[in-house]
Parts: C-alpha cells; structure tokens; sequence
C-alpha cells in the first residue's frame, strides 16, 4: 500500500512538473495574443477617433490624401495590430500607418499614438515635437493627457476606457465631436 502511494504521488509530482513547464511554455503566446488582442481594439477605437474628430485644412498641406497616423514604441505586437485600420477611409482620406521612430519624424501627422513601451523623457519629447500642431495625440500611460495628450487609453474593471482633455482638444486647433466626448471621462489641465 505504501509502495503504490509513493508511486502515486510520484506520478503526481511529475504530472504537475510537466504540466507546469507546458503552461510556461504557451504562457508568453498567450500574452502576446492577449496583448495583440488590446492593440487591435485601440486601433478600432482610433479609426472611430479619428472619424469624429475635425482637424483644420491647414494640416493636411503636406498630405492632402492620407491621414497620417504615426505610432511611437515599435515592436510586432503594434505593427500587426494597426495593419487592422491601414488603408480605411475616414471621410474622403485615407488612413495610412507608420511608425516614427524620433521626434522629429512626427511632422506630417494627423493621429500620433504614443504607446507605454517608451520612457517618459521621450515621452515628453514626442509631445514637445507636436506641440500646439493640429495633431491628435493618443497615449495609454497614466497621466497622459494632463501633460499634453489629448486622448488617453484606460482599464477600469477590466474594460477598456477613455479620457480626453477639452484644454488640449482646443490648445491643438481640433474639434471633437460631443458624442465623443459624452463617452469620455474629461480630463483638465490643472
């Protein structure tokens, strides 16, 4: 009896090992897909951003066809996600993605979208390069839009929100449409 316990417990022992180095195997695949996933719905969110946001005449001099939308933090995950809304129309435009990869490459965007796998030092860099242009800036970082975003991705319960700051929306020549807007939580600048 003894002998068929510890046999038992053996199998036992080796059954939760191997299944414990299958699950860490598959475990970063199932965030990536995950990741992936969330990166697919923001840039759906964008698209629909961008269908309810005006910008003046003046900013697409430099790309009369295309709404630019520059994404800053590349890697994979993002590149596949966004390819989602590459060549939509929004109105008579079309969105065509890219990534920037210095402050400086941001000129000519309509939507910058500023992602959290960057360092807040250049965070602020890509705010200051877009400063006071009429360009749709979007982040996910807490704090966002109180230091020069406009729109800010949130996870509240699990679900994916948004903020917008009306001060930003304005400071940058843009309007955003009030349904958008009812949907938002309003962040001021303080």
């Amino acid at each position: 009896m003894l002998k068929q316990t510890i046999k038992n417990s053996s199998f036992l022992v080796i059954f939760i090992c191997l299944w414990l180095v299958g699950t860490n195997l598959l475990w970063p695949d199932t965030i990536y897909a995950r990741e992936e996933e969330e990166y697919v719905v923001k840039a759906a969110f964008i698209l629909n951003f961008a269908k309810l946001t005006k910008w003046p005449e003046a900013a697409f001099e430099d790309s009369p066809g295309t709404i630019d939308t520059c994404l800053v933090g590349e890697d994979a995950v993002l590149a596949m996600a966004f390819s989602s809304i590459d060549g939509k129309q929004v109105g008579d435009r079309t969105v065509r993605v890219r990534f920037v990869p210095t402050a400086g490459d941001c000129l000519g965007c309509e939507i910058l979208f500023v992602s959290n796998a960057i360092d807040r030092s250049t965070l602020l860099r890509f705010l200051t390069a877009v400063n006071d242009r009429p360009v749709l800036i979007i982040g996910e970082t807490p704090d966002f839009v109180r230091i020069g975003g406009i729109i800010n991705f949130i996870t509240h319960h699990g679900k994916l929100h948004f903020e917008i700051n009306p001060q930003e929306v304005e400071r940058h020549g843009l309007k955003i449409s009030s349904s958008l807007m009812s949907l938002a939580t309003i962040v001021e600048n303080d």
